[in-house]
């Protein structure tokens, strides 16, 4: 139940029903109707006394008919009783049918009010409801009611209204982006304090047939210069001109209902100064796009994560500036570079990044002018206005609505800004009527020259959180701009749609004086779209000049659904030591890699067709296209064992990565071309393989090919010799991929890759650190888990020479891994490779292995993956080098 429902609920409950009302109140909270029945008959009460309720874990309820009680001592008594304190409950209430005091017992806060007041009240308690104030604070309760009250006008006003086309949309939507900036105005000087909410009040009758035509007069007011008011009606000309457009299309307000109208004033009603501007542009397009809407939040950036792109991108730097300028002369040329910079987002979406940027340089250049103060009293007063202008934030939207409501929010996080320097200073910066706008330009980034957009002349940074899509999952539209913007070059269709912004971007910095920092799905360092990708930005010039690895982009929706994203930032001239980023720890290392690694070099590894290292080949393993035919469950084994035992010789057990690693049990008919008489004489059998035939014929053309041999995999790899198993998929949690040896009974599905023939030592240098620093580094990602490339990490992973007696020495401390996992054969792979479950004894074994593995690199120990990526990556440059060279 989100918060609109339960204050709902609660305005609806009848307060007078005196003692009662508990029950009314916790369903209010979609606490159980069983529960809260029970506490009402008596059987959850354990308080024996009357006009009392103790319902464990839940409330003390307490209710008084005497208005002179006095109902601090009654909850301080209830607080300390020993019965009260042991029963835990969260909550302790009395009231008398006036007021109504309450004790949050774990946060010890307190609520203390009018009973007619406890609608306004409802979030003190949400804990009921399974939210915590800590998550309320988190989400900015402000923030969340007013959007709840606009969805719920939105949907009323939508509900009574036609809207049949685009155009009806956007009326609607520039409606209400135009409500937002009143309800802002009256609550921050900007108009006189509630001038907006009480004239529609007063001058608007009860039924809502005439809001319509009332606010349609007045936004016609708001975009009237005063000396072009002649005629307008008194009650109009205390509203200010707004100009900068935002009221100067002429657009009918939809009809109102009267329930519309009470809503309107409900909003009024809010505090709209302390609602953060920077989420205004989510949280509209959260009430005029309902299927954004959830839980209790909005889908909005939080600016936490913003600062990881802003802070290193220049904030830090500049911050650093201020705290070494000890005088005025070095405190006016660090305003004076701030006041030329230029910050440009292109895919700017409602404005989240160009508005916090805003408000860090505003609130730095407060911080200046105040040391410019201290040190010189007379300096401040040079300084009459803010020298950071609009017009120095650039962004590009191809949504016409996002990009009016960037605009929107840009001029808001102006005024608070302003608000701000008036209480610093005592010097007022009037918002209206609306100049300086913000370059915000409605088009398709991916189009346009951002050079036209964003002239490069003084300090550009691009910054943002452009759009991603892998190359399977974009729409013709986001392919065509691919098609448009590589012309006749070759180019990749596997490449992700952001892959676009960031050539531009590395364009952009190349010729100019500028920097990027760009968020990005981890997807672009990892696997074979770094060699996509990668190759273009580097021929530009650039390098990383700041990283941060994987970490869960989120937004604050209660049930936010988080991507695993990097932040990457690029520079003609990076610093000597860069910042790399995992999690809260912050190195300065000397160079970056397109892998997010801290090795001096930017190679860049790419898929090979064969082992270059003297493995064994591997391969992917065989797969069914059987439609369930040709595989069997336990007990369809054993149904047909049971029926024909000579069948035996037909099934082999088939295990993929989740097989292997959960020890699940699975099995599937291996027909060979000559046993297929045999196969067609077991009745069972026989049903199957003319079920697949039908099949096959049905389907596509690969599988019609193969529909006369329904015997058959599809893709057939499995050898009758023993193999080791690779698991595809693995969790990046675990140290180590967990593999295994199996028969030659045994084959292996494409979900898992196998290595036909392979000796002992190969299995012990597969299972090491130093080929899980390779897979780290250069593997593929399924969110956050490891998937592995037979051609990109086993064909390319640098193997340094061997000798018998080295090989032999792997493959001894190889045997110890597999012996010692046999003394836990009765847990899974899933759990001895768990980090938080697996045995001290394996940990050891798999020890020894690694320093084995290590001694065959070089004889010094490495202290760090970091160090063995290092060596891996000058071994294969060395390889490359003579690969080219032999060519």
């Amino acid at each position: 139940m989100n918060l609109a429902e339960i204050e709902k609920n609660v305005t609806e409950l009848d307060l007078d029903k005196g003692f009662d009302l508990i029950y009314d109140l916790l369903l209010a909270y979609d606490l159980p109707k069983s529960g809260v029945t029970l506490l009402q008959k008596g059987s959850r009460d354990l308080s024996d006394n009357a006009n009392e309720h103790l319902w464990k874990d839940r409330v003390f309820y307490r209710f008084v008919k005497d208005d002179e009680a006095d109902l601090h001592s009654l909850i301080d008594a209830a607080r300390n009783d020993g019965k009260v304190k042991r029963a835990h409950p969260r909550f302790l209430i009395v009231q008398d049918g006036k007021r109504l005091l309450a004790l949050d017992a774990r946060t010890e806060t307190t609520l203390d009010i009018l009973l007619t007041d406890l609608p306004a009240h409802s979030a003190f308690f949400m804990p009921w409801a399974g939210v915590e104030k800590t998550q309320l604070e988190s989400l900015n309760y402000a923030d969340v009611k007013a959007a709840e009250k606009m969805a719920r006008l939105y949907d009323e006003i939508a509900g009574h209204n036609a809207i049949h086309d685009e155009q009806d949309v956007r009326n609607l939507n520039v409606f209400f982006s135009r409500l937002l900036f009143c309800f802002f105005a009256e609550d921050t000087r900007v108009f006189d304090e509630g001038s907006f909410t009480d004239a529609i009040a007063s001058l608007t009758q009860p039924d809502g047939t005439d809001t319509s035509p009332f606010l349609d007069q007045l936004f016609e007011v708001l975009d009237t210069d005063p000396a072009d008011r002649a005629g307008v009606p008194s009650h109009f000309r205390a509203f200010g001109y707004v100009n900068g457009r935002l009221f100067a299309q002429r657009s009918s307000a939809p009809r109102f209902s009267a329930k519309a109208r009470r809503i309107l004033l409900e909003c009024g009603t809010l505090d709209w100064s302390v609602i953060n501007p920077d989420i205004f542009g989510s949280m509209i397009q959260a009430v005029v796009r309902p299927s954004q809407r959830e839980g209790l939040g909005m889908h909005y950036t939080s600016v936490e994560n913003i600062m990881k792109v802003i802070r290193p991108l220049f904030l830090d730097d500049l911050l650093a500036q201020f705290d070494r300028a000890d005088t005025v002369a070095k405190l006016q040329r660090l305003l004076d570079h701030i006041c030329d910079i230029k910050v440009f987002d292109p895919a700017c979406g409602s404005g989240n990044f160009l508005i916090i940027a805003f408000k860090e340089l505003r609130k730095l250049e407060h911080r200046i002018l105040q040391q410019m103060g201290d040190l010189d009293p007379n300096a401040v007063g040079m300084f009459k206005l803010s020298g950071i202008k609009l017009d120095h934030f650039y962004g590009i939207e191809i949504d016409d609505f996002a990009h009016e409501i960037a605009i929107l929010s840009l001029w808001l996080t102006k005024h608070q800004m302003n608000v701000e320097f008036l209480e610093l200073f005592g010097v007022e910066i009037a918002l209206i009527p609306l100049r300086d706008t913000g370059n915000i330009t409605c088009g398709n980034a991916a189009r346009l020259d951002w050079e036209l957009v964003c002239p490069p002349n003084g300090r550009v940074y691009i910054l943002g959180n452009p759009p991603y899509r892998g190359g399977k999952l974009q729409i013709p539209e986001q392919k065509q701009d691919f098609v448009d913007f590589f012309g006749t070059e070759k180019y990749s269709r596997n490449m992700d749609y952001i892959s676009i912004w960031f050539i531009l971007g590395a364009r952009y910095v190349s010729r100019n004086n500028a920097e990027l920092g760009f968020v990005s799905t981890n997807s672009i360092t990892q696997g074979d779209h770094v060699g996509l990708l990668w190759p273009e930005l580097l021929d530009q010039g650039v390098s990383i000049s700041f990283a941060h690895k994987s970490f869960l982009w989120d937004n604050q929706a209660r049930n936010r659904a988080g991507v695993m994203c990097i932040v990457v930032g690029l520079s003609m001239r990076p610093p000597t030591l860069r910042a790399l980023y995992d999690g809260a720890r912050e190195r300065l290392v000397s160079n970056i890699s397109p892998y997010l690694r801290p090795v001096n070099t930017n190679t860049i590894v790419h898929s090979e067709n064969q082992s270059r290292n003297g493995l064994p080949t591997i391969q992917q393993g065989s797969r069914s296209s059987d439609e369930g035919f040709l595989t069997l469950t336990p007990l369809e084994r054993e149904a047909i064992l049971s029926e024909s035992p000579e069948a035996v010789e037909l099934i082999k057990r088939y295990l993929g990565s989740r097989e292997f690693l959960h020890n699940i049990d699975r099995y599937c008919l291996w027909i060979e071309d000559d046993k297929v008489a045999l196969a067609r004489s077991i009745p069972m059998i026989e049903r199957r393989l003319d079920a697949l035939e039908a099949r096959r014929r049905l389907g596509g053309h690969s599988a019609q090919q193969v529909s006369h041999t329904p015997h058959r995999f599809g893709h057939r790899s499995h050898q009758n010799k023993p193999s080791i198993i690779v698991p595809r998929t693995s969790s990046e949690r675990r140290q180590y991929i967990p593999m295994g040896f199996l028969g030659a009974d045994t084959v292996i599905s494409d979900a898992a890759f196998v290595i036909y023939g392979a000796e002992t030592w190969v299995f012990g240098l597969l299972h090491s650190k130093m080929h899980m620093a390779w897979v780290d580094t250069v593997a593929g990602r399924m969110k956050s888990d490891y998937r592995y490339s037979g051609k990109l990490v086993y064909n390319s992973f640098p193997v340094p020479a061997t000798t018998k007696q080295t090989r032999d020495s792997v493959a001894s401390a190889a045997l110890d891994v597999l012996t010692t996992r046999e003394r836990f054969s009765a847990q899974t792979y899933e759990e001895l490779y768990d980090p938080d479950k697996m045995p001290i004894a394996l940990l050891e074994a798999h020890r020894c292995l690694d320093e084995t593995v290590d001694r065959l690199y070089r004889k010094r120990a490495f202290s760090s993956d970091d160090e063995r990526a290092a060596m891996l990556f000058s071994m294969y440059d060395d390889r490359v080098a003579k690969q080219k060279e032999a060519n």
